[in-house]
């Protein structure tokens, strides 16, 4: 029972996130507008990816090694912070591309969240999951709330919200961790880097895999169809990141565990694929077509689902070929998966419009459920 609350809270923890941020931009967007909305996603775009660079895989690349020498996590959490941390000063490039005050507040994002998100494997590992939630929930609440607090768009400002915002839900976390009152002791080493590019470059395969059909959406269609397929995937991301969701609080398991224990796990996971995805494909066709009224027909969802149904079949796969030292086995599938999906993209994107991109992004995910599933034959 504790191991399924555990599993729920951080479930509710995931999905919150991306939950929060989506309702944060149709507010934003209804209150303020499209343009003056648009001026601080376009900087949050950069803020995000910067500091997705500069995480450089640390999540899953220190999970193992917490995994492997319990006795000395922390010493292998501040080596790897301090030694990423040398990459920071790369930020004040931003000076080149924005006015002086905004490229100041986009480089204390950037230092905050990097803080912030390197906190998140202490938090998998000691399942901190309600703690993490209690302090996305604060800064939600702030960052929403000065949605209505404000009568007119200003991006500097928003920039100080979303800064104090972050300042809040990390002082909240840490106190919960407690990290600084643990002993001292790093070694900042290139060894870090080399460590953690096979994560950063599966990470980064999985980024062009999820972003790349809203990149030539927005080439290839009208705005408004952009606005309609960013919805539309957004959902179905969310749907699909479920799997992911539910998975973390074993991540340190799967390290230990026998794979007769592994095998019973990703039963039970197995079992919940289709009833959580065809709920919640329903749920989506509720909200899409009776309040936002997009106008478009059953077979958008059906599709939709068919897209989120694989990740629950092959994370645990992903996760063993992890644990047996075989990122570049995960590399290789990956980045095939991204160019079938941009083939198939231009291909069907100019006749079927949304309806192509969808059956493109299925296609790519059924065959990375294919790879996955026979890759001691692909690596053979």
């Amino acid at each position: 029972m504790r191991k399924l609350i555990t599993i729920g809270i951080n479930t509710i923890q995931g999905f919150a996130s991306p939950v929060f941020n989506f309702l944060i931009v149709v507010f934003g967007v209804k209150i303020f507008g499209k343009e003056d909305w648009a001026s601080l996603i376009n900087v949050m775009l950069w803020v995000f990816f910067i500091t997705f660079i500069f995480s450089w895989g640390n999540r899953d690349h220190l999970l193992r090694k917490y995994s492997e020498k319990p006795s000395k996590m922390y010493h292998a959490f501040f080596s790897n912070f301090l030694s990423r941390s040398i990459l920071l000063p790369f930020s004040l490039l931003l000076f080149l591309f924005f006015p002086l005050q905004i490229a100041f507040w986009s480089i204390l994002l950037i230092i905050l969240i990097f803080i912030y998100s390197s906190l998140s494997t202490l938090v998998v590992y000691h399942q901190k999951f309600s703690s993490q939630l209690l302090a996305e929930i604060v800064a939600f609440v702030i960052i929403f709330g000065s949605l209505f607090y404000f009568k007119s768009f200003n991006l500097e400002t928003f920039l100080k919200i979303y800064a104090l915002a972050i300042t809040i839900k990390l002082v909240l976390l840490s106190v919960q961790i407690n990290f600084w009152k643990e002993p001292f002791s790093a070694t900042i080493s290139i060894q870090e880097y080399k460590s953690g590019l096979p994560f950063f470059i599966l990470g980064l395969s999985g980024w062009l895999l999820s972003k790349i059909d809203i990149y030539i959406v927005d080439l290839h269609l009208e705005k408004s169809q952009l606005s309609e397929y960013q919805l539309l995937i957004t959902a179905f991301i969310m749907l699909q990141a479920l799997a992911a969701y539910i998975t973390i609080p074993f991540t340190k398991h799967v390290y230990r565990v026998s794979s007769k224990v592994l095998e019973k796990i990703k039963y039970k996971l197995y079992i919940a694929a289709i009833p959580l995805t065809a709920t919640g494909g329903f749920f989506i066709w509720v909200i899409m077509e009776r309040f936002v009224k997009l106008g478009f027909t059953y077979k958008y969802y059906v599709v939709g689902g068919l897209i989120a149904l694989p990740c629950y079949f092959y994370t645990f796969n992903i996760m063993e070929l992890m644990k047996n030292h075989k990122e570049r086995t995960i590399i290789y599938i990956s980045f095939l998966g991204f160019f079938v999906n941009i083939s198939l993209i231009f291909l069907l994107i100019e006749s079927y419009e949304i309806l192509g991109v969808l059956i493109s992004v299925c296609i790519s995910q059924w065959l990375l459920l294919i790879m996955f599933k026979s890759h001691k034959l692909i690596t053979k």
